[in-house]
């Protein structure tokens, strides 16, 4: 991996001003953002237009690694958010666009996400399996991506949901890892009665902060990719942490992914 692989993801952002998030990014150093149809949208209201929003990324150096979230299987107002999204990439031109399942049989999410990578052609489709969607593991999560026919269908594997959906290292083989766009990590702790979806949207910690096994996950993902490892995204997506400054938030990231790719002697 090289140093401008690494990115700080959109739902690190969740709530915050786009310009403080920008500035907060680089200068703890990281080459790249998440965006968000959620920031997007904040953004309009505030009459930023994506035209400015991509002009900032640009005054701040900052490249889009991943757009999200395409929502599989809606037929309400999702749908139009989805639309945003599909309009967006033309103008941040992210890496990957982020895919997820949350309504309908996997069946129809196969369908419609090999739709999907036929659509868009100037970047990665990059379909993300979560244990509360409708695609809940990695090898149905495998089979739909394979199932697209498209050298643009992803994977993106979110350290939180591989542990959570019953996934082990010993997973992380040579042929997932030839499919997968990108790394998302973060942490968790113990919580006793609380529920998946609960966790995985309120209650993440910084890599290395919590109990999950993310330099054993990063040494597997490594030795299965050989030379040319994913990306690797930071996403602690936290309420409490979104109480705290934004530039503390980044530094901490920073840090924290810092001292785990050493550990799992990732190549810089």
């Amino acid at each position: 991996m090289t140093f401008d692989q690494l990115a700080l993801g959109a739902m690190t952002f969740r709530g915050r001003d786009f310009e403080a998030s920008l500035d907060a990014a680089r200068r703890s150093g990281f080459p790249a953002v998440g965006i968000s149809v959620a920031q997007c949208v904040a953004c309009l209201e505030r009459g930023i237009p994506p035209e400015a929003m991509a002009e900032a990324l640009r005054d701040h150096g900052l490249r889009v690694a991943e757009l999200e979230l395409i929502r599989l299987g809606e037929h309400g107002i999702a749908r139009h958010l989805n639309a945003l999204v599909i309009d967006l990439i033309g103008i941040l031109n992210p890496d990957r666009v982020h895919v997820a399942a949350f309504s309908g049989t996997v069946e129809d999410a196969q369908r419609e996400f090999a739709t999907l990578c036929e659509e868009i052609t100037t970047a990665d489709v990059a379909f993300e399996f979560m244990p509360y969607s409708t695609v809940r593991d990695l090898p149905t999560a495998v089979d739909l991506v394979r199932a697209a026919g498209s050298p643009r269908a992803k994977l993106v594997l979110d350290v939180v949901h591989f542990f959570r959906s019953g996934a082990d290292v010993t997973d992380l083989t040579p042929d997932v890892l030839a499919l997968t766009a990108g790394l998302q990590l973060s942490d968790l702790v113990p919580r006793p009665g609380k529920g998946l979806a609960e966790e995985s949207r309120h209650l993440r910690a910084f890599p290395g902060d919590g109990v999950l096994p993310l330099a054993d996950f990063l040494r597997a993902a490594l030795a299965a990719s050989g030379d040319t490892p994913p990306p690797v995204t930071v996403e602690p997506v936290s309420d409490a942490l979104e109480t705290l400054p934004v530039a503390w938030v980044a530094e901490r990231a920073m840090q924290s992914i810092a001292c785990l790719l050493t550990a799992a002697n990732w190549p810089a």
